[in-house]
């Protein structure tokens, strides 16, 4: 009579007792009471068989594998890491911001969650609020659409409204998507292609959630210029906005249509 001990080991009854043997080829290891990785082949591996992101490992961890001794399957395989040596963190991508001029006609500016209760002395995005009305005065000037966002959740309440002081006109739509992705739904796209529009001025954030999400999509998915300016974004963390910029800069294939600047050095023409 045998029961499963885990996956290609098994305890068996035999000759008064009981066993842990091999499932695969029944060889035995030992009996029940004892450890049965020390009776198996033992093999220490290097980091570089543990997976896609081993480097993060290497110098600090060996990956340790226990073999059937009658027929080789693998029973066992733990990853042994010392403590003492930190895993090392590489730095981050660091962006800057640069003096950008963009082509009116085929620009637009997505104002992420910039509701009522942004305005609040203890939220993040509060010193924002001021900045942003300005740089959206430039674009409005230029005849640059205009779209805000906010949180689905604040839809027909108080702060589903977009904040007072960014002075928003009544041409310029609120969509409020059921996610940090601001594409979901279809509303936005819908907007866009309409305003013919090729480049994206991001305002607003979080920056690791409505900016992270929306600005992913618009470079990955549809294939727009994204601009963000770095003092027209907000976190609730200096390394939540560290972390996002950083993401921009190394997306795979769609990296370069990211431009970073800063909301005076932003113009239209």
């Amino acid at each position: 009579m045998s029961r499963p001990l885990r996956e290609n080991l098994e305890v068996v009854e035999e000759q008064g007792g009981e066993w842990v043997r091999c499932a695969a080829c029944g060889h035995r290891l030992c009996s029940a009471a004892e450890d049965w990785r020390e009776a198996c082949v033992k093999r220490l591996l290097p980091p570089g068989r543990m997976g896609p992101f081993h480097e993060i490992m290497e110098g600090r961890a060996v990956l340790d594998e226990r073999y059937c001794p009658g027929c080789g399957l693998s029973l066992d395989a733990t990853v042994i890491v010392d403590e003492e040596r930190p895993a090392p963190r590489a730095a981050p991508n660091r962006v800057t911001g640069e003096p950008l001029v963009l082509d009116a006609g085929s620009a637009a500016v997505v104002v992420l969650d910039l509701n009522t209760k942004a305005e609040e002395a203890s939220q993040p995005a509060q010193p924002l609020i001021r900045p942003a009305g300005v740089f959206l005065d430039k674009a409005r000037a230029a005849s640059v659409p205009v779209v805000f966002t906010v949180v689905v959740w604040e839809k027909d309440t108080p702060a589903g409204a977009v904040a007072g002081a960014l002075a928003r006109r009544d041409n310029e739509p609120v969509l409020y998507p059921n996610g940090y992705d601001k594409f979901l739904g279809g509303g936005l796209r819908e907007l866009l292609e309409g305003w013919g529009t090729d480049t994206l001025v991001f305002l607003g954030g979080a920056a690791n959630f409505a900016l992270l999400y929306t600005a992913t999509t618009a470079a990955r998915a549809y294939g727009y210029t994204v601009v963000v300016p770095l003092d027209g974004v907000y976190a609730h963390s200096d390394y939540e906005m560290e972390y996002t910029l950083h993401q921009f800069t190394v997306l795979p294939r769609v990296a370069d249509r990211f431009r970073f600047s800063r909301l005076a050095a932003i113009d239209f023409r």
